[in-house]
Order: C-alpha cells, then structure tokens, then sequence
C-alpha cells in the first residue's frame, strides 16, 4: 500500500496537478496529498526536523542553500540534539504525532521537495 501511494505521490507532482496544504508558519505540507496519506513536514518538532536535515545532507540531497549552516544552529540549540525525534530523524524517519515515513522510501524529486520542507521547518525553529 506504501508504495502504492508513493506511485502516486511521484505521479501527481510530476504532472504539476497536485497543491500541497500550507501548514503552520506557511510551510507547504504533503500530508494533504493523497487524503492525508503522508505526515505533514510543518507538524515536525525541532529535534525530528534537525535529525531530517543532517539525513538530508548526508545523502546530498540538499546543497549549496545554507542547509548546513541552520543545521549547526538548530542542533545548537539546548535540548534540540538531545529531543527524542532527533535519532529518528538522522535515520531518515520523519515524525509526525502518530505517524512516521521514512525518506529512505522515497525518490528523486519527491525526496528533494520533502527535504526541502525539512530545511525550511528548521528555519522556522531559529
């Protein structure tokens, strides 16, 4: 089912026919594709989203775009590296309440744009 999803997902942004739901602080969100099917990034604690964003730059997801920099600056931040999503994140696992994906799952262009997502919710903590 998983992948069935994730087809689809691929699919759907490929084509430019989806619009991703803006969650909190204006920070688009896929978990309004696909009836919800995938956590929203916006709903991230600082922890899970700065272990995302060194998973990110690990596997050259993200580049040049001070990706680097905020990650320094989040995990800085007193109990940030510390937080209980903050592992889970550098595993790739997104964490969302109840829900979890792994960015291991996905590819190219969809793992790019949650990345991305992923870099501008750990702005949002600075």
């Amino acid at each position: 089912m998983k992948n069935v999803l994730i087809a689809l997902l691929c699919g759907t942004l490929m084509t430019g026919t989806a619009t991703a739901q803006t969650g909190a602080g204006g920070l688009g969100g896929l978990g309004g594709l696909l009836g919800g099917a995938l956590p929203n990034v916006a709903s991230a604690s600082a922890g899970n989203a700065a272990g995302l964003l060194g998973y990110c730059i690990k596997n050259n997801v993200l580049g040049g775009n001070g990706a680097a920099s905020v990650l320094g600056k989040l995990t800085g931040k007193q109990g940030v590296a510390a937080s209980p999503g903050f592992e889970a994140g550098r595993q790739g696992e997104l964490q969302t309440g109840d829900t979890a994906l792994s960015l291991d799952s996905l590819k190219g262009r969809v793992k790019t744009q949650v990345c991305s997502m992923v870099l501008k919710r750990a702005q949002s903590f600075l």
